[in-house]
């Protein structure tokens, strides 16, 4: 449980690192991250996905991290796993794509094994029975 501890606290502290630079310096980031927020309402809605979503995401994940492993576990599983899916989508509707974002599908695709792996290693160590001496 230790390393499933652990590892929940570096997906918070990961989450919440990756959201500062969406509420301190956007145009920058958005800028890195190839994206034009010149539109009306973009930065506004840069800001909230990129800065308030994912916050709000290391926030829980430190709340599980004390409260409950396995369910900050299961969150990283399925918001990862769906920005997975969904630029995985987006690649087949769009086939350019930059740097930056194969990096973060090769990112989700390595975290979601990782985070199977843990869950099912949780699950076996929660099957044992238990033997007395």
């Amino acid at each position: 449980m230790k390393t499933e501890t652990l590892v929940v606290k570096c997906y918070a502290v990961i989450s919440v690192l990756f959201a500062l630079p969406a509420f301190l310096m956007p145009e920058l980031f958005a800028q890195i991250l190839k994206y034009n927020i010149d539109l009306p309402a973009a930065k506004m809605e840069f800001v909230a996905a990129y800065g308030g979503l994912i916050l709000g995401l290391g926030v829980f994940l430190m709340v599980c991290a004390k409260e409950n492993v396995r369910l900050g576990l299961i969150a990283i599983l399925c918001i990862v796993g769906t920005l997975f899916v969904g630029r995985v989508i987006g690649y087949l509707l769009d086939v350019e794509s930059t740097p930056v974002q194969n990096s973060f599908l090769l990112i989700e695709f390595l975290t979601v094994l990782f985070m199977v792996k843990l869950l099912s290693r949780h699950r076996n160590k929660q099957a044992q029975p238990v033997t007395s001496v």
